[in-house]
């Protein structure tokens, strides 16, 4: 084949192999764009929507749960090792060291858990809304939620 024909492939030998290359910058000047197809629009355009709602349901829920992490700090007193628990949290600007009795120790790690649980979802739904927002070229909200 050669490209004078009109085929619109190019021929290159290397070794004993002959490759033909399709050139695409020439073709791309006459490439038609697919019409939208409104079927597959409105299933994406549903998909944004429950995302959407999902996402405010999240954020709602993140609320319940506390903030912050677990440390502890080990104190020794008389030849005795205490073990303190406490919760590092920022409040207004500000890191707040909470003490936690060892009743609520096992609650407020499923909480912490269940709020890392909760954060990663919340995660994955904004990708999945601005990866949305680029197949539907839809403007992006500003002021959403942001932990």
């Amino acid at each position: 084949m050669d490209d004078s024909q009109g085929s619109g492939y190019e021929e290159q030998q290397i070794g004993k192999k002959q490759l033909y290359f399709f050139p695409l910058r020439r073709y791309c000047n006459y490439m038609k764009v697919a019409e939208k197809d409104n079927a597959v629009s409105g299933i994406l355009q549903e998909e944004y929507r429950r995302s959407q709602e999902v996402l405010t349901a999240l954020s709602k829920k993140l609320v319940r749960y506390p903030k912050g992490s677990l440390n502890i700090r080990k104190k020794a007193y008389k030849g005795k090792e205490y073990a303190y628990h406490y919760l590092v949290a920022r409040e207004q600007g500000r890191v707040v060291n909470r003490h936690i009795p060892k009743a609520k120790l096992s609650d407020l790690e499923r909480q912490l858990e269940q709020r890392d649980k909760c954060l990663k979802e919340i995660q994955t739904y904004r990708k999945r809304i601005a990866y949305l927002e680029k197949l539907l070229r839809s403007p992006r909200r500003r002021g959403e939620f942001k932990e």
